[in-house]
């Protein structure tokens, strides 16, 4: 029995994207709890630090993440075509599964980032805007990478997928499909 599905590659890189900016969020209101719970409540100073901290690494960060990570649209040409027993899509319960565990493991790496970094330059802001920043960098390159996908798949009449039994495999096996005209 093959129990590989055709996880939609495009989609799959939007949902890492959303996962990473709703982590950059989940951080941000985290952030603000944690200095408001102090004496001192939230201060002016916290908020410039974190806000000037936070979009210079969003600002620097972007094109950095876009350059040096290889972006899921990279992998394009190892693609081969689906071929051998037939696969099915995952279902809407699976795709939601899937939306759930990638929005848990992101949220608790950015929260325990957090903390790290907290704990060792401390709450200044500093440390909150540089993994605000850099999650929500790295959420929006790989938004714009869904998109490069996306046209890709447009100008080859081409459909990518990983063909994997969960998309946390979707290393082992990318393959496509042409397109039906619709």
């Amino acid at each position: 029995m093959n129990d590989e599905r055709l996880w939609r590659y495009s989609r799959l890189t939007r949902l890492w994207a959303q996962s990473m900016i709703a982590a950059a969020l989940l951080v941000l209101c985290l952030a603000v709890v944690l200095e408001v719970s102090t004496g001192d409540g939230l201060r002016g100073g916290w908020l410039a630090v974190f806000g000037g901290v936070g979009l210079g690494t969003l600002v620097v960060c972007t094109p950095l993440v876009r350059l040096g990570v290889a972006p899921p649209s990279s992998r394009l040409p190892e693609a081969e075509p689906n071929s051998g027993p037939r696969r099915i899509e995952p279902t809407p319960g699976e795709w939601r599964r899937w939306t759930v565990a990638s929005g848990a493991v992101m949220a608790g790496g950015a929260t325990a980032m957090l903390m790290f970094l907290v704990a060792i330059l401390g709450r200044g802001g500093t440390a909150e805007g540089v993994v605000v920043g850099l999650l929500a960098a790295w959420g929006i390159a790989t938004f714009v990478d869904a998109r490069q996908i996306e046209r890709t798949e447009q100008t080859e009449s081409r459909h990518y997928y990983a063909a994997v039994r969960r998309p946390t495999a979707v290393g082992r096996h990318l393959v496509w499909e042409r397109q039906l005209h619709e």
